[in-house]
């Protein structure tokens, strides 16, 4: 199974357990007065669901995977099956195009000519990861049970999500093409259980067989048993965003 559409297997927990991402940066690359939002990748709609709360914008989710989609289902949203590489949305129209913990699986040219394309002059690239903090011993160790390393997205992780878009699309910031950068740190309570089934809803995991999962999610619930005595747990998670300038 392709990790891209690996997580439509796990809509529902993905959805229940993955974070959103964290307002204060969703604040740092949304415009205050955008009209029209691209959420690229956007999955169940953990952001679309954020802006909508936040903004009166109409948002255009835009996602490969229908199983994923359907989540929006009763929202506002508009929803397009589609993706980064040939977004169904008209030149020159959005105010922000947005894509959490999503750049890995994007081609950068196309998708950058793509993002470049549908923003109108002066509008905001915005780029997203939500996770749980790996610089925390406990959170590293149970992200090793669950093959964190080998999930999509590590290989960024691990660079400081540096993002260096292709050049010559017109898309700056104030570190040029790598764009500017925006941390913010937060805390989640959750359940031992719930933190055992959100590690598996990892691309790393939901590729490996349903027997192979389910150890993976047992070896994480006991795990965290040891560490814990209270069931609910204070998970620390970090959202990290850059974006971008259309000029």
């Amino acid at each position: 199974m392709p990790r891209a559409t690996a997580f439509g297997t796990a809509a529902d927990e993905y959805d229940r357990l993955r974070p959103a991402p964290h307002p204060d940066a969703l604040a740092a690359v949304l415009p205050p007065d955008a009209r029209l939002v691209v959420d690229l990748a956007a999955g169940t709609g953990l952001v679309t669901r954020a802006v909508l709360a936040s903004t009166d914008a109409v948002v255009v989710a835009v996602e490969p995977d229908a199983r994923m989609l359907d989540r929006l289902g009763g929202t506002r949203a508009l929803r397009a099956q589609g993706v980064a590489e040939a977004i169904p949305v008209r030149s020159g129209t959005a105010d922000a195009v947005l894509a959490a913990s999503a750049w890995h699986w994007f081609d950068p040219e196309p998708a950058t000519a793509e993002i470049a394309r549908v923003l109108r002059p002066g509008g905001t690239l915005g780029l997203l990861w939500s996770r749980a903090d790996p610089t925390v011993p406990w959170v590293a160790e149970v992200r090793g049970i669950g093959k964190a390393a080998a999930d999509g997205s590590a290989a960024l992780s691990r660079r400081g999500f540096d993002v260096e878009l292709p050049p010559g699309h017109g898309l700056v910031g104030q570190g040029g093409t790598t764009g500017d950068a925006t941390v913010v740190g937060w805390t989640r309570t959750m359940t031992r259980d719930e933190v055992a089934g959100m590690v598996c809803t990892y691309s790393g995991v939901l590729e490996l067989d349903p027997d192979t999962r389910a150890d993976v999610r047992h070896r994480v619930r006991a795990r965290l048993g040891e560490m814990f005595d209270d069931d609910r747990v204070e998970v620390p998670f970090e959202t990290v965003c850059r974006h971008w300038r259309r000029d």
